[in-house]
């Protein structure tokens, strides 16, 4: 997996590219973050378009990307899932946590997530799913 750095506007934009599995995604996917936050970027953006597939180890990884930007005062939004991407996110009711976007731009710009309003999820808290995920 690789990630690659942008800035749009004072937003950092994260391009994944390859699949988020295992340990090695965590110590790349936390440099990066990292590095967002030190730079002082309080938006961050993770384009998913290049991501084929997310396991439990990676999507605990990006649980942990999300909190760690929220403990800084910012927000984590990701941009371009694919189909099978959002149906992990709708299946493990994620969407109370993730602020998903249909690409980079409107992330950017902050209009309303995609498909919010249609996929109605029950509200759980971050916490519910770091304990499910250190259960896994």
């Amino acid at each position: 997996m690789r990630i690659s750095e942008r800035l749009v506007g004072d937003v950092g934009v994260l391009e994944f590219a390859g699949p988020i599995v295992g340990r090695k995604a965590d110590v790349v996917i936390n440099a990066a973050i990292r590095h967002q936050i030190d730079a002082g970027r309080r938006v961050v953006v993770a384009s998913l378009a290049g991501v084929p597939s997310v396991d439990l180890a990676g999507l605990g990884v990006l649980v942990e990307a999300c909190r760690s930007v929220r403990a800084a005062a910012g927000v984590l939004r990701l941009a371009g899932i694919t189909t099978r991407i959002d149906d992990l996110v709708v299946l493990t009711r994620l969407l109370t946590v993730f602020d998903t976007f249909d690409s980079v731009e409107a992330a950017v710009a902050g209009v309303e997530p995609a498909d919010r309003g249609s996929r109605a999820a029950p509200v759980m808290t971050l916490g519910f799913f770091e304990r499910f995920l250190h259960r896994a």
